[in-house]
């Protein structure tokens, strides 16, 4: 539980009075967790000689398998050649009607990056190899409401976040679908940090942001071992920004609302 933070989206009808919005609840075990919310891959381990017998289901049987399982996804922080912007959809559809990842569902037996890839090809055309995408950090979501009947019923995910690294030519073939998303944006990633946007998004920009101030260390460590100086200047500075980073748990001072659907809905985070 210390290392998946679990972010709740509560649906409430859009004509409810707006609940007041509580500070976040501070947790200090920043020094353990910090230590392990960093990883460089999601190892994938096939017992066995797995193979996908995936079938698509009719609505109805899709809609009871939301109601029994937890979704694996894999969802893409997908950014400006100079690493400094991030583009982001705002989707029209549940369940998540706002600012948002681009990503989907694993298929049984792919890795995260091979999902990645899939979705890359399928949404926007693009083929990229996997071992461009970069392991980001994990998530648990639930979610109030879905676009599957009974609507109400809401869905649940593992989210693992990736990044990747978009060249010039890639970023002009990047066109959202206007069936699902009213509009896109490159924003850098401070003005996600700063704005009002999902806590999901914020905690995956924050752990890319620690994530490339731990990579600045290793390879100080790796290319200069004895220059202690310049090391403890790096492990200071990830120490800082892995602190900052940390989840809070609480009623987010974040909320959906989209009048399009007449929703609204606050979001709760458990450590």
């Amino acid at each position: 539980a210390d290392l998946l933070p679990t972010i709740g989206s509560r649906a409430i009808g859009s004509r409810s009075p707006a609940c007041a919005h509580l500070p976040y609840l501070f947790t200090r075990r920043a020094a353990a967790r910090s230590q392990q919310m960093f990883q460089r891959c999601v190892p994938h381990h096939n017992t066995g000689g797995f193979t996908s017998h995936r079938v698509r289901l009719p609505d109805k049987e899709y809609g009871e398998a939301l109601d029994c399982l937890v979704k694996g996804c894999s969802d893409m922080l997908l950014l400006s050649p100079d690493g400094s912007r991030l583009l982001l959809g705002k989707r029209k559809v549940q369940p998540q009607p706002d600012w948002w990842f681009a990503g989907g569902r694993i298929f049984p037996g792919e890795t995260p990056p091979e999902s990645c890839q899939r979705l890359l090809w399928r949404e926007f055309g693009l083929e990229v190899d996997p071992s461009r995408f970069r392991v980001v950090c994990c998530q648990s979501l639930a979610w109030g409401m879905r676009e599957q009947p009974p609507a109400s019923h809401g869905t649940t995910d593992i989210q693992v976040v990736l990044s990747l690294l978009l060249t010039e030519a890639e970023v002009d073939k990047l066109v959202l679908d206007p069936q699902e998303y009213a509009a896109s944006q490159w924003i850098e990633l401070s003005a996600v940090l700063a704005g009002a946007f999902h806590p999901a998004l914020k905690y995956a920009i924050a752990s890319l942001l620690a994530g490339r101030k731990l990579g600045e260390m290793r390879n100080a460590v790796a290319t200069d071992p004895a220059d202690d100086a310049n090391i403890a200047r790096l492990a200071r500075e990830f120490c800082s920004i892995a602190t900052a980073c940390e989840p809070r748990a609480g009623l987010s001072d974040y909320r959906v609302v989209a009048p399009h659907l007449d929703y609204q809905g606050d979001v709760e985070v458990t450590l």
